[in-house]
C-alpha cells in the first residue's frame, strides 16, 4: 500500500473521531451525599494549593506543579483549598447534569453544602470567591503537549445579590475534567481538617491513589504548592500525616531516607480496579 492511501485513511479516521467527539454529549457523574467528586488532574497538582490565604500571590502564565502525564499552565491569583470547596460545591449541585445546563442555587444553600456559616459576611465572601475562580486561566495539556483544557474554572454566571440567587454555566470542558478521572471523598470528614490546608490536600491526594507509592518530601512540597522551607514543610507534613492517621484517613505512615510511605485501605471501587489490573 502506498504512502498516500495510508495518509488518506488516517485523515479520514481522524475526521471520524472528531465527528464522534463533537456529537458526544458529556454528563457530570453522580455521587451520593455526603461525598464530593474531585477531578484527579486537580487534586494531583498545586492548582488548589495547600497554603493559607495570606500567602496567595498572582501568577502570569506560569507552570503549576502536577503529577507526570500532563502539564498545567496558570494565570491568576493562586487558589487554595477554600476555592476548591466552592468549586466542588457547585459541581455537587450540578452532579448528574449534562453539559450546557445552567446550575441554579442559592448562596445560603451552597454555603450550607460546603459547611460554612450563612451570615452576611459569608455571603460576601462567597461572591468574592466566585469572582476569583472566574478570573483564572487554566490550561491543562497532556504529555504530548496537546491542549486538553483551556479556560476559566467557572467561566460565567449570574447572581441576584438581593435574594442570594445564583446561576452558573456548566460548560463541556469542566465535565471532561471528571470524564478523565475523579475521586470521591466524604466531605463531612474533610471538614474535620478545615483550617489545615496541607492536611486537606494530602487527604485528597492519597485518596486518589488506590495503592500510594513512595514519594519524596520535596515532591509533596512542590506538588502541594507549599511556600514553606523544606525543613518547615517536613515538620508540618509529619504533623498532618499523623493527624490523618488519628482521624482514620490513612492506616499508617513513615518517612525513611526522605521517602514518604503511606498505607491506606482502598475504597471498594479502587479494590475492584486493582483486581481488574491483576487479572
Amino acid at each position: 500500500m502506498s504512502a498516500k492511501p495510508v495518509a488518506n485513511i488516517l485523515a479520514n479516521l481522524e475526521k471520524t473521531i472528531a465527528k464522534h467527539e463533537a456529537a458526544k454529549v458529556y454528563q457530570l457523574p453522580f455521587w451520593p451525599d455526603p461525598h464530593r467528586g474531585f477531578p484527579n488532574e486537580v487534586i494531583r497538582s498545586a492548582l488548589f494549593s495547600a497554603i493559607q490565604s495570606r500567602h496567595r500571590t498572582y501568577l502570569e502564565n506560569e507552570e503549576i506543579c502536577c503529577q507526570d502525564g500532563y502539564k498545567i499552565i496558570f494565570t491568576g491569583q493562586r487558589l487554595d483549598q477554600t476555592h476548591l470547596d466552592v468549586f466542588e460545591g457547585v459541581m455537587h449541585v450540578a452532579r448528574g447534569l449534562h453539559e450546557g445546563n445552567n446550575v441554579r442555587f442559592s448562596a445560603h444553600k451552597l454555603l450550607k453544602i460546603i459547611g460554612r456559616s450563612t451570615g452576611r459576611s459569608d455571603h460576601q465572601w462567597l461572591d468574592r470567591t466566585f469572582q476569583q475562580l472566574t478570573a483564572t486561566s487554566v490550561k491543562i495539556m497532556d504529555k504530548n503537549g496537546e491542549r486538553v483544557f483551556w479556560g476559566s474554572l467557572l467561566p460565567s454566571g449570574a447572581a441576584d445579590l438581593t435574594t442570594g440567587g445564583y446561576c452558573v454555566e456548566l460548560p463541556r470542558h469542566l465535565i471532561k475534567l471528571f470524564e478523565r478521572g475523579f475521586t470521591t471523598v466524604d466531605f463531612d470528614r474533610r471538614k474535620l481538617l478545615r483550617g489545615k490546608p496541607l492536611a486537606q490536600w494530602l487527604q485528597l491526594y492519597y485518596s486518589s491513589h488506590a495503592r500510594p507509592y513512595p514519594v519524596t518530601v520535596e515532591f509533596l512540597r512542590n506538588l502541594s504548592g507549599s511556600s514553606a522551607t523544606v525543613k518547615k514543610f517536613k515538620q508540618n507534613l509529619q504533623d498532618r500525616l499523623e493527624e490523618l492517621k488519628t482521624f482514620g484517613f490513612i492506616n499508617d505512615w513513615k518517612i525513611e531516607n526522605d521517602l514518604v510511605n503511606v498505607d491506606r485501605t482502598p475504597t471498594p471501587a479502587q479494590q475492584r480496579h486493582l483486581a481488574n489490573r491483576s487479572s
